[in-house]
């Protein structure tokens, strides 16, 4: 299997990744709750029908569309954000299990989405009802202040938000299924994204900026890295909204009564922007951002807010209500945290991942259906409330969709000659560059007990290092061939085995669980 990677990068980043995520389609899962979730959510994704998902992109074509539209928000002027989850879905979960019809979907809608944007003559793509006059205006250096709030531009519901979730589903569809069309696409709507805005004077643009905006930023930041036209950088670094990343930048925790999702995109934002410009700036900001919502702002399932919004640090007690953690906002501190993972393994980023994804992300989906919670309720006696197939379709639906289709994109990093084990969860790893193939056996946690095996066809030299967990605090044995090992040797929180590894080893842990605070 060839990875995953963008090929067509043309910009090489200024400060590469020091851990290397293995592709999703390195990694299969096993049997486990997990792999349960996957295969629930790849169900749900093959019941949706593509052209009830693609209506309004042709009405705002005019064109006549092939189904009816969804209910719940793909009725409303939100409508055409899920087909931007659905791609990346879509896409993830092809890589994820190699089922094929989901590559037919993925082609099918960008053929789709190709014939729109060429009936619409100018790069613009987007199924937002009254998007295009919207966006005539907004060229116009007209912004409506009366009609522009955090969730209205000129009284459109959130519009740059809902084209970014398109950027990116496009991007997945690039990377993960290997559809150029879909970067063609991309970079057409690049192009008309820039000549929308390019008129708009720097306090203009800054209005436009109260206005949710999605992780504009991150995907014209990859739009750069893949075409090397600085146009799409320099639109980048305009979508930075002073009122809020400045004083982060400032390392001051303005966070309270501030609508949580809006703000973490932005960040994840900054840290492709690190990657691609060496602007410390961004990763002290990001670094600050991520310590202050973890460790001030966010219950112990790892999610924050209520009702949507950050509320005083370390104020969080009185703030239990059936409106608590939104399911967005942990989605996209997980990706924040991988992206920081990447440049800085500390144990604290792989602690918090782990928290959240098995607390927030695993218990979000209705385990018997496959549905979504769009809040994960912590006030006693409250309970979850599930999404439903065809007429909701909330924004938690959407990253719902991607959540469960990519369980296999943290459990493993490796960095030179060197394995990390960060997440135990059942699964098979293949490591292309050593030809080697490494099986996690495990019921975590059920179990505490977790077996590696080792597949090669000739002995591999390398380190394998297991991640020590800051809540097994009692003494952790390993097993090397059912000979105990001396673990004092750890490595930035990590159990470390430097090895000539053979065909058929055997690792065996045993992580004793413990309370902790």
């Amino acid at each position: 299997t060839i990875p995953a990677q963008n090929s067509i990068q043309k910009v090489k980043d200024i400060i590469p990744k020091s851990m290397i995520p293995f592709d999703l389609t390195e990694v299969k899962l096993l049997d486990s709750p997990f792999k349960d979730a996957m295969e629930l959510d790849e169900k749900y994704l093959l019941e949706l029908d593509p052209d009830r998902l693609l209506c309004w992109f042709r009405k705002e074509a005019g064109l006549k569309p092939k189904g009816e539209v969804y209910g719940g928000w793909e009725s409303e002027q939100l409508a055409g954000h899920t087909l931007g989850h659905y791609l990346s879905a879509c896409s993830m979960m092809y890589a994820s299990t190699g089922n094929r019809k989901l590559l037919d979907r993925v082609n099918y809608i960008i053929d789709e989405l190709d014939t729109c944007q060429m009936a619409n003559a100018n790069g613009y793509l987007a199924a937002i009802p009254g998007g295009k006059e919207l966006f005539k205006e907004i060229s116009k250096r007209n912004i409506i202040t009366k009609k522009t709030s955090g969730f209205r531009l000129n009284g459109i519901w959130s519009p740059w938000y809902t084209i970014h979730k398109l950027f990116a589903g496009l991007f997945d569809a690039q990377k993960y299924c290997k559809n150029q069309k879909a970067f063609e696409i991309v970079k057409k709507l690049g192009d008309w994204a820039y000549n929308t805005t390019k008129n708009l004077t720097r306090p203009e643009f800054q209005h436009m900026l109260v206005c949710e905006y999605g992780g504009m930023n991150e995907a014209l930041a990859e739009l750069y890295s893949s075409t090397a036209d600085k146009k799409y950088l320099e639109l980048a670094e305009k979508f930075f909204d002073d009122t809020v990343l400045v004083p982060l930048g400032e390392q001051k925790d303005i966070l309270n009564r501030l609508h949580s999702n809006t703000q973490i995109p932005k960040i994840i934002g900054l840290m492709r922007l690190y990657e691609l410009t060496g602007n410390e700036k961004y990763l002290s900001t990001a670094k600050f951002f991520w310590t202050t919502v973890v460790n001030h702002h966010s219950y112990i399932i790892g999610g924050n807010s209520e009702d949507e919004h950050f509320g005083k640090a370390d104020y969080l007690s009185a703030r239990l209500d059936s409106n608590t953690c939104e399911t967005c906002n942990t989605y996209n501190m997980l990706k924040l945290t991988r992206k920081l993972f990447e440049h800085d393994p500390r144990p604290e980023y792989a602690e918090f991942y782990e928290r959240a994804l098995y607390n927030h992300i695993l218990a979000s989906q209705n385990p018997n259906t496959g549905m979504m919670c769009y809040f994960v309720p912590l006030e006693p006696g409250s309970y979850k409330f599930y999404s439903t197939p065809f007429n909701d379709f909330w924004c938690c639906v959407g990253t719902g969709m991607e959540n469960h289709s990519k369980y296999g994109r943290n459990i493993y990093y490796h960095s030179n000659d060197s394995l990390f084990v960060n997440l135990f969860i059942a699964s098979k790893v293949d490591w292309l560059q050593k030809d080697l193939t490494i099986t996690q056996q495990t019921d975590f946690p059920n179990s505490d007990k977790i077996k590696f095996t080792f597949n090669s066809e000739a002995p591999v030299e390398f380190s394998f290092l297991i991640r020590k967990p800051g809540w097994s605090q009692n003494a952790i044995k390993v097993f090397v061939n059912n000979k105990q090992q001396n673990i004092n040797k750890t490595e930035n929180g990590y159990i470390k085995i430097d090895r000539n590894w053979q065909n058929n080893d055997i690792v065996e842990v045993d992580l004793p669980m413990s309370v902790h605070l």
